[in-house]
């Protein structure tokens, strides 16, 4: 019995025409979490969008498995350096007439 909030990795895999071992590299390099349910790996609807995110990464822009780690750091860097800069616009904005 699947619970609702799970994703089976293995239909997600079957829909995008990947290896369950493309999801087992992922969850051995810390990006994502996997539950097994009754023999079965899935995955929480929540982190869905991330590794969405990865397989967009891995097969239109041809990143291989192993570096999808260091793209996703490079990609959280530059969020966060995109939050800073809009913070110090807004702080700027309140000192210019």
């Amino acid at each position: 019995m699947q619970p609702e909030h799970l994703i089976s990795v293995q239909e997600f895999c079957g829909y995008h025409h990947l290896e369950i071992e493309f999801v087992q590299t992922l969850e051995q390099r810390g990006l994502i979490q996997t539950i097994t349910v009754e023999q079965s790996l899935y995955v929480h609807s929540e982190q869905l969008a991330q590794l969405e995110k990865f397989v967009r990464l891995h097969q239109e822009l041809a990143i291989h498995t192993d570096d999808l780690d260091i793209v996703s750091n490079l990609l959280e860097r530059l969020d966060d350096l995109q939050h800073q800069v809009t913070q110090l616009q807004n702080r700027l904005a309140f000192y210019e007439p």
